[in-house]
Parts: structure tokens; C-alpha cells; sequence
């Protein structure tokens, strides 16, 4: 299938690219989202038309994402979660809560936003945490259980630890 991205598309291309994708994969994902529309003659003149459109939605898009991460370049974030003697936590903590925080301090990041490479955090240490914008491109911010120094003299009484995110 035959089809122009009316939007950035991860690993696809961006505003404008014609691309042939598995008539599944447009018919399912990219029409019904209106990431794409067909390629056929009357609408690659609709496209033309609506191309400075786009793109000019795309660039704000774009300046805003720019704007949101230098907000939150020194911004940053403490969860308290209850940890056990050996720095593990009782349950973990994922991207709905790390949202749900953040959201409270006056920093709107959705779930949707945020990614875990190593999954949700279990543990006392360092963890980095991906703030991924809408227009594609990600921020990486480092996030911290409590310092190692400040986990070994938490060692002796198991109870609450900090969770800290900080975005850089």
C-alpha cells in the first residue's frame, strides 16, 4: 500500500515522505490516525496543498516540545516509596506514578510521555528515565533512589525512601 505520512512517523519517515507499508499496517493504524492518507494523483495534490500547512503545525509542534524540556532541565522530582533492608522496594514504581508526581509539583508530563528502558524500578539506585515528545525525539533524563551513601545508612531500619528524578 501506497501512502503519504501527513505526520513524523518513528521509523517510517516524516511529513510528506511517500512510503509503501503492509496494507494491514495502514489500513489499521496509519488512515484511522490520520498519520497518512492514500497515495493516488487527486490526493498528493490535496497533500501539496496542505504541505506548508503541515509543516508549519509540525514546527510548532516542535518549539513547544523544545520549550517543555528546557523547563525541565533542572527540574527535580522526589517519589517516597517503602523499601526493604536490602534496598528493594515493596512494589515498584512505574510510569503512572512518576506522572502522577510530576503532575503535582506543577510539571504536566503524561504517562504516555515516559520510558523505562529497564522496565518499572524495583530498586534503590540510579535509573534513567526517557521523556519522549510528541514530535519524536526524546529527552534523557537521569532518575535516583536515594544516593548508595544514603541507601547503606538506610540499611538498618527498613521504611520509606526517595525516589528522585531529575531532568537535565
Amino acid at each position: 500500500m501506497d501512502v503519504i505520512l501527513l505526520t513524523k512517523v518513528a521509523n517510517l519517515g516524516t511529513i510528506g515522505d511517500r512510503v509503501e507499508v503492509r496494507s494491514g499496517y495502514g489500513r489499521n493504524f496509519l488512515l484511522p490516525t490520520g498519520k497518512a492518507t492514500l497515495a493516488t494523483p487527486d490526493n498528493i495534490k490535496k497533500f501539496e496543498a496542505r504541505r506548508a500547512e503541515l509543516e508549519k503545525k509540525a514546527h510548532v509542534e516542535l518549539q513547544d516540545a523544545e520549550s517543555r524540556a528546557a523547563r525541565l532541565k533542572d527540574f527535580k522530582l522526589q517519589i517516597t516509596a517503602k523499601a526493604g533492608n536490602e534496598g528493594k522496594l515493596f512494589g515498584s514504581i512505574g510510569t503512572a506514578d512518576i506522572a502522577e508526581a510530576a503532575t503535582a509539583a506543577g510539571q504536566n508530563i503524561s504517562r504516555a510521555e515516559l520510558r523505562l528502558p529497564s522496565g518499572p524500578l524495583r530498586m534503590v539506585g540510579e535509573h534513567i528515565v526517557r521523556r519522549a515528545f510528541a514530535h519524536g525525539s526524546q529527552c534523557r533524563p537521569d532518575s535516583r533512589h536515594c544516593g548508595r551513601r544514603q541507601a547503606r545508612q538506610r540499611l538498618i531500619t527498613a521504611g520509606s525512601r526517595a525516589l528522585t528524578v531529575v531532568f537535565r
